[in-house]
């Protein structure tokens, strides 16, 4: 017996009146398909315990409905919208190097590329196929770029943030859609592989053993780098540093190019070494050497600085992967790019050993592999008012709950957090209904 999923109706009950293989239906079916497939990141806006066990199910219905389509158009209309919906903002950068007419250019290559990757998966003949294709999207990286990662559906909810939770999912899709098995089987099924993929360990994460203070910045991209206002921004800074040793922390961390200039050799590099004599000062700044320049961590202890380069550069914004002339010649030619430093920079503070991270590092699955505590700074200024934090988020804690690893992380732009590895969901409602019924009692 065929079962045929099509929840659409019940949430857009005036869609009942459309024929479902009309223009109209199909528009509505494959924008609400990538937006069930693109959730977590839109859902994350509002976070609640509510919305977190929703949204693995919310991509799973997206999953099906993907399955459902039976045509080349639809695969690549609905791969088109879920790279809008995921990577619309990557190109409000631009705006910076005076390049504004370039944003929606850019967000059409986003979706464009994505798009031809999911009318490719439609090649295959069987629907499993398929779907194993769009898994295996997750591992192509255009340019090294790599926040097209399923395993967002695990930030948060019942499944384990491994490939076990991941593939777990996926295949609860395929069941459900699979209309050739009977009923109590499918249940059967779904059933298994839901306590298959289910987050039973909660990993402890190693933490800072000492007070911290996460500095969190709002200097707009425009002004960051303005001459007259580097002074004014620096010594803001420096207030945020004494104010820290007032409360008695022990460790100060500040944002991804805090400090707007070459540090190294300046009386600001000056004045913090004195002040790291009392607190240890970790800040973002850039650094020249050899006439080349680097993006890079300044760590200050007992009056001594210490440098860390960044690796993963982002491209087009802080190397040219390609074509270097060419694009400097006709698109950027303000564009400083940067060198690059060790794949991971590591160091220790009070014997604890701490993994290094700048913005884009922070989401580098090798980054987490060796590591306990992260200390991240970012500058996301550049894509304000855009989800690309948010997305940064959910990838530093997926691969935080992945590998037990304990993230700090320091921003201008947007919110600081402490990303610890997630706490079982099951026991999380347990709480929240305790919590109900004595807030009831009390009443």
């Amino acid at each position: 017996m065929k079962l045929k999923l099509n929840f659409l109706p019940y949430f857009f009950p005036f869609s009942k009146k459309f024929d479902p293989n009309s223009t109209i239906f199909k528009i509505i079916k494959t924008f609400f398909c990538a937006f069930l497939l693109s959730n977590p990141i839109y859902f994350s806006f509002f976070e609640n315990i509510f919305l977190e066990t929703l949204s693995p199910f919310l991509a799973i219905w997206g999953l099906i409905l993907l399955l459902q389509t039976k045509n080349a158009k639809g695969y690549f209309w609905t791969g088109f919208l879920t790279g809008l919906f995921w990577f619309w903002w990557v190109g409000l950068s631009a705006i910076y190097f005076d390049l504004s007419y370039l944003v929606p250019v850019i967000a059409l290559i986003m979706g464009l590329v994505y798009g031809v990757l999911f009318r490719i998966c439609f090649l295959f003949k069987f629907d499993f196929l398929r779907l194993c294709a769009i898994f295996a999207l997750s591992f192509i990286h255009p340019l090294g770029f790599d926040w097209f990662e399923w395993g967002i559906y695990t930030s948060y909810g019942f499944f384990d943030s491994s490939f076990r939770g991941i593939i777990c999912l996926f295949l609860i899709a395929y069941f459900i859609y699979e209309g050739y098995i009977s009923r109590y089987y499918k249940m059967t099924i779904v059933l298994i592989l839901f306590f298959t993929g289910f987050h039973y360990e909660e990993k402890a994460a190693t933490t800072l053993p000492f007070s911290y203070k996460l500095i969190n910045t709002n200097i707009s991209q425009e002004q960051k780098f303005l001459q007259e206002k580097l002074l004014l921004n620096s010594n803001a800074l420096l207030s945020e540093i004494s104010r820290a040793i007032l409360e008695k922390k022990e460790l100060i961390v500040l944002p991804e190019t805090a400090f707007a200039f070459n540090l190294h050799g300046t009386k600001y590099e000056e004045f913090l070494k004195e002040l790291s004599h009392k607190i240890i000062i970790i800040t973002g700044a850039f650094y020249t050497k050899d006439e080349e320049t680097y993006n890079s961590t300044y760590i200050f202890r007992q009056g001594k600085s210490y440098i860390f380069n960044k690796h993963f550069l982002v491209p087009f914004g802080e190397e040219i992967p390609f074509f270097k002339e060419f694009v400097k010649k006709y698109f950027l030619p303000n564009i400083e790019e940067f060198a690059r430093g060790p794949v991971q920079s590591q160091y220790k503070l009070n014997g604890v050993l701490i993994t290094n991270a700048i913005c884009y590092e922070a989401t580098k699955e090798q980054n987490y592999k060796n590591s306990k505590i992260i200390i991240a700074l970012s500058n996301n200024a550049w894509f304000k008012h855009s989800s690309e934090y948010k997305l940064q988020k959910l990838l530093m804690q997926f691969y935080a709950n992945k590998y037990g690893v304990s993230v700090y992380h320091a921003t201008n732009g947007k919110e600081n957090a402490v990303i610890l590895p997630k706490k079982r969901l099951d026991l999380r409602w347990l709480e929240e209904v305790k919590g109900w019924k004595k807030s009831l009692f009390e009443s």
